[in-house]
């Protein structure tokens, strides 16, 4: 009976921490009613997370039609602690640092070239420099998000990092991560089924169903390098995956064959594709049509109501989104929406924040409302 009483007192207190998380400043008789749990629990809760400083008192709410006192608001610490949130690819190394409640306080991207120091090294210094100084606990967790599979597991990354920060590390890959962004910093509580494609080095899907985070066995779901496609060329068929012709870095390599066009940024490929350019227009519809070919067998396997499309070249190309749908019919069929995502270069890092507030103050996987 005991234990009962500890489970039950336990899992009111996250249903308390996660309403004032999505729903805050709220006030004690607000969240009482909304959960359905009785005042002087919903009181005695708060007292302990008070004094745990997960949540402050913030000020004064409105009164009601009758009158009477106005009700004090409750808030989520936002200076309870902070994360640290990096995301590793191949030519770069992202980190953000954000308070508890999420509020971005610093971010660098740094070119990863030969002439970098050793990884450990460089991170080691940028974990120290994104200190802040001014919360309760310090560093609470580290989220790291990764390009590819092997990158889990290069030069002993992970097991260096839990090492050497003796708090929660969590590790997942960027498409998933930005997937969990899209689905927890979103307004839309409709949007349940949700796909993330993330075109960047490489092409990956994160995969909502029914609100959760879909992984598979082994973790694999969503690399979209698995897939197989037959593409006809010059009156024969060669088969090729996804990172051929849909990633980015894939756009990058075509369009460099040609001479005058090596070492092209996004921004510069696409200033010559509104100008006209031959070679880059080429590559481009090259893109766009194996990328078509991509979303379809995604939306005809998993029928989500939205597929996200995360990438820079598509933010400064915006009417490729055009193309793209005239050449997926099976939007129609499916009723799916299909969009460019919002805060792109953010949203992997945003995701792990999401996936770190989860595992310290334990709010198990279900959506949160972190709207920024």
């Amino acid at each position: 009976m005991v234990m009962n009483k500890q489970a039950m007192r336990k899992s009111n207190e996250i249903s308390v921490i996660k309403h004032v998380i999505n729903y805050g400043p709220i006030s004690r008789s607000q969240i009482s009613k909304d959960l359905s749990i009785n005042k002087v629990t919903i009181s005695s809760i708060l007292d302990d997370l008070l004094n745990k400083k997960y949540v402050k008192e913030i000020g004064e709410g409105e009164s009601t039609t009758v009158g009477g006192r106005r009700p004090l608001l409750v808030s989520f610490n936002s200076h309870y602690g902070y994360f640290i949130n990096l995301e590793l690819g191949n030519k770069s190394l992202k980190i953000m640092a954000t308070l508890a409640n999420g509020y971005v306080n610093r971010f660098e991207e740094i070119a990863l070239t030969n002439s970098n120091p050793n990884i450990k090294n460089l991170l080691k210094k940028k974990i120290t420099d994104f200190m802040i100084s001014d919360t309760e606990k310090g560093l609470l967790g580290i989220s790291l998000t990764v390009h590819k599979k092997e990158q889990l597991i290069s030069d002993s990354l992970v097991s260096w990092l839990k090492e050497n920060y003796s708090i929660p590390i969590i590790v997942a890959n960027n498409a998933d991560a930005a997937a969990i962004f899209q689905r927890d910093f979103s307004s839309n509580n409709e949007m349940k089924n949700l796909i993330t494609v993330v075109i960047d080095e490489n092409i990956n899907a994160g995969i909502i169903i029914n609100e959760n985070l879909y992984t598979g066995f082994g973790n694999n779901a969503g690399d979209l390098s698995e897939m197989q496609f037959l593409l006809s060329n010059d009156d024969s068929l060669a088969s090729f995956n996804p990172n051929t012709y849909c990633s980015q870095e894939a756009v990058l390599k075509s369009i460099s064959k040609n001479e005058g066009l090596n070492n092209l940024s996004i921004q510069q490929i696409a200033k010559l594709y509104f100008k006209g350019n031959h070679q880059v227009n080429k590559a481009i519809l090259q893109f766009v049509k194996c990328l078509s070919l991509v979303l379809n067998n995604l939306i005809a396997t998993f029928s989500p109501q939205m597929v996200i499309l995360d990438s820079t070249l598509l933010e400064n190309i915006p009417s490729l989104l055009i193309q793209i749908k005239n050449n997926l019919p099976i939007l129609k069929k499916h009723n799916t929406q299909l969009q460019i995502a919002r805060k792109s270069r953010f949203a992997p890092l945003l995701g792990g924040y999401s996936l770190l507030l989860r595992e310290v103050f334990e709010l198990g996987d279900k959506r949160l409302r972190l709207i920024p």
